[in-house]
Order: structure tokens, then sequence, then C-alpha cells
């Protein structure tokens, strides 16, 4: 069983806020903030995205980060960017 959490409405970025996040726990356990920005360096679209749409994001992002999917696509969300959990 996946869990999935509800994407905040107000979160406008390829529209899908009130989405369905479906989590894949395997990659969100190694998450980190330096990781995000290697992978971004790398060509990792959700990496460089969750960058570009967090302007309060630096080595320093103390919020859990989660790595998941909306509608087959990859997404970077943190904690603060969810409604709730179906």
């Amino acid at each position: 069983m996946y869990e999935i959490k509800i994407i905040k409405k107000g979160i406008e970025h390829q529209n899908i806020g009130g989405k369905e996040f479906i989590i894949d726990e395997r990659v969100t356990k190694t998450l980190n903030p330096h990781k995000i920005v290697s992978e971004a360096e790398k060509g990792n679209y959700a990496c460089s995205n969750f960058i570009k749409r967090r302007h309060d994001f630096d080595e320093n992002f103390q919020l859990k980060l989660y790595y998941g999917k909306v509608e087959g696509l990859g997404y970077i969300m943190a904690e603060d960017e969810f409604e709730r959990e179906v």
C-alpha cells in the first residue's frame, strides 16, 4: 500500500494543486537539501523544479522532503505543501 497525500490547492506549479501525491518511500528516505542540489546539477527535473518553485529552499532547509508521483510525473514536495492524507 502506498502513502497518498493531497497537495494544497494553492500550489499552481504545473496545475498540481489539489491532486494526489503518491509517495515513493524508497527515494524519500534519502532526500536532503544537499542531494536535491546535487541531483538538480545533474539535470534531474524534479529537483530543479523544486528549487525553482521553493524560493525559501537552501542548504539549511528544515522541512521534511518527499519524492512521489502526480499523474505519473515525479515531483519533490515539502511537508508544508500537503493538505491532508487520503
